[in-house]
């Protein structure tokens, strides 16, 4: 038997004992009533000892109890104790844990530690990876961006080689976008993210540029509006691969018609003529690997979850609105880090 077992059987023999004597206080409370005892003295003194037995009886219940739950009430605070972003758990090492905390209670402490010490694991594999990921993705970006700098020199190129390398150095300031995008994501939540002002029409306009020629080689319209000119104090890239990203589905879903985009003092906003979707579809459509039209199998299914939770990750949340054959518009509300415009 568990040793927290013998105390919580002791507080119910102690609470049956208080019961029974509670039955026989009645007894003799209704016996001396109807005058059916001759001595009232004796009455009261049998009164007042089972009174005394009750009292006496309750405050053993109370103490095996409060016995038996000690453990748990140990552990129930130093639980309470912990930051829910980081919990320190070396309270509960099995070499810490005082002596009368036994039975389940010490079993459910021990989980609790190596729980912990497995989250601890799990968070400094995710600090590392962040870490080497950030440095190593980054040096052979940075060997492509000088390489293409140096060919853009060559005064030799052909119309259609200046194109291709054109092509070349947008894919990869998109790829650094996005890997700096995925690390924000990476990061845990207590920390910093590089902040800095800009311009959001400068951020609109290198993402129009990227997506052009997507867009012309469909047929499509893109027009821009530029109803406010408003800087963020936020990290520089995010807000582009959001965009991007947005962009990217408009014209991916997009057959017919113009992808319009309007800046407003608060927010961006990314409007298209495509098959858009229906309420069950916008239920989902930030769910990852998922997609609104079997047949426009192209994407992974990610943009939009990713968006969304960079907007999350940044206090710009990322609203959508659509109708079915009519069209989708996709807006970001500049929340934290908006500077005004």
């Amino acid at each position: 038997m568990p040793a927290t077992s013998r105390p919580i059987r002791i507080a119910f023999l102690l609470q049956v004992v208080i019961a029974s004597l509670v039955v026989v206080l009645c007894i003799l409370g209704l016996a001396a009533a109807r005058e059916r005892l001759g001595d009232p003295a004796a009455t009261l003194g049998a009164v007042a000892i089972a009174v005394l037995a009750i009292a006496g009886a309750s405050w053993l219940a109370y103490r095996a109890t409060r016995r038996a739950l000690a453990p748990i009430s140990w552990l129930l605070r130093e639980v309470a104790r912990w930051d829910p972003q980081r919990p320190d758990v070396r309270a509960l090492s099995p070499e810490l844990i005082p002596g009368q905390v036994c039975g389940p209670a010490r079993q459910l402490a021990e989980a609790l530690h190596a729980l912990g010490e497995r989250v601890d694991a799990c968070i400094a594999r995710e600090r590392d990876f962040t870490r080497d990921a950030s440095h190593e993705l980054r040096t052979p970006l940075t060997v492509i961006r000088v390489a293409t700098d140096l060919i853009e020199g060559d005064h030799g190129l052909s119309e259609r080689s200046r194109r291709s390398l054109a092509r070349i150095r947008a894919a990869n300031s998109g790829m650094e976008s996005l890997m700096d995008a995925l690390l924000v994501l990476a990061r845990d939540q207590g920390v910093a993210l590089e902040t800095e002002d800009f311009a959001v029409r400068e951020v609109v306009e290198a993402e129009l540029e990227r997506i052009r020629p997507l867009v012309e080689g469909k047929g499509l319209q893109l027009h821009l509006q530029m109803d406010a000119e408003p800087e963020l104090h936020a990290h520089p890239r995010v807000l582009g691969v959001m965009l991007g990203n947005l962009l990217g589905n408009a014209v991916r879903f997009t057959d017919n018609g113009r992808i319009s985009v309007r800046l407003a003092a608060d927010r961006v906003e990314v409007t298209d003529t495509g098959i858009g979707m229906d309420a069950a579809s916008l239920a989902r459509a930030f769910e990852p690997f998922w997609r609104a039209g079997i047949e426009h199998p192209a994407g992974a299914g990610l943009g939009l979850s990713i968006a969304q939770r960079l907007g999350q990750r940044c206090g710009w949340p990322l609203q959508l609105s659509s109708t079915p054959g009519t069209g989708t518009r996709a807006t970001i509300v500049f929340g934290t880090g908006f500077a005004g415009g």
